[in-house]
């Protein structure tokens, strides 16, 4: 007897959401189906202001859509209702985001900052800190630990903020233009990290972009046009 396939990581079904925008109401998500499989990485491209980071808000259950079904590695979580308490529980565990702009927090050192995904989990110990300390060495910043987030160059940053997101070993990466504030080394850096980490963590990484050659780079790409998405 044959087994069952294992659960998406993530999976949307005809997703959509609008906006009031004075007297008219913009479409800005139509019926949006996405699928990610562990280990395998998915870019999506469109022009600024297409719906790139609402869409990656919905699929975090970060805001609410109007319709449609989501499922966090097989688990049904109803994206038309507010988030509740337990969400950020929750989404700490399953999902781990990078963000173009860090949130980092500057009052706290790069260590403490990437035990705050442990601290959301609810799982602070020895092991989230041998944890921390082996990914912060993996992305390269192990000898800036103790150092707040303002002594460190942007890619400095945006290493701390992936070894954050993953420290939970989450089913999911989402990563909103993780590289665009940093120069075109930095960048690169940046996106084989990522690129490294879905493979060999066996998470599924859905990127968001506007640079071809990122998106070329991971396993399936996509446009969001008009909002709708699919192959360019």
């Amino acid at each position: 007897m044959s087994e069952e396939p294992a659960p998406f990581a993530l999976e949307a079904k005809g997703l959509a959401k609008t906006f009031p925008y004075g007297d008219e109401v913009l479409e800005i998500l139509l019926d949006i189906d996405l699928s990610v499989v562990a280990g395998k990485s998915v870019s999506i491209r469109g022009e600024s202001g297409c719906g790139k980071t609402t869409l990656l808000n919905l699929l975090a259950r970060l805001d609410t859509a109007d319709v449609g079904e989501l499922y966090w590695n097989g688990e049904a979580h109803d994206p038309k209702l507010p988030p509740g308490p337990w969400d950020a529980a929750r989404r700490a565990c399953l999902l781990g985001v990078v963000y173009q702009a860090y949130y980092l927090i500057p009052e706290m050192n790069v260590l403490e900052n990437v035990l705050l995904a442990a601290r959301l989990a609810g799982s602070v110990g020895k092991d989230a800190k041998q944890r921390a300390r082996e990914l912060l060495d993996r992305v390269g910043v192990s000898n800036r630990e103790r150092q707040l987030p303002q002594k460190l160059s942007g890619g400095e940053r945006q290493r701390v903020a992936i070894a954050r997101a993953l420290l939970n070993r989450p089913k999911v990466l989402l990563a909103d233009e993780p590289t665009g504030n940093l120069d075109e080394r930095s960048a690169g850096n940046v996106m084989e990290l990522l690129l490294e980490a879905s493979r060999e963590e066996d998470a599924g990484l859905v990127l968001v972009t506007h640079n071809p050659s990122f998106a070329k780079a991971t396993d399936e790409a996509l446009h969001l046009v008009k909002g709708v998405l699919g192959s360019p």
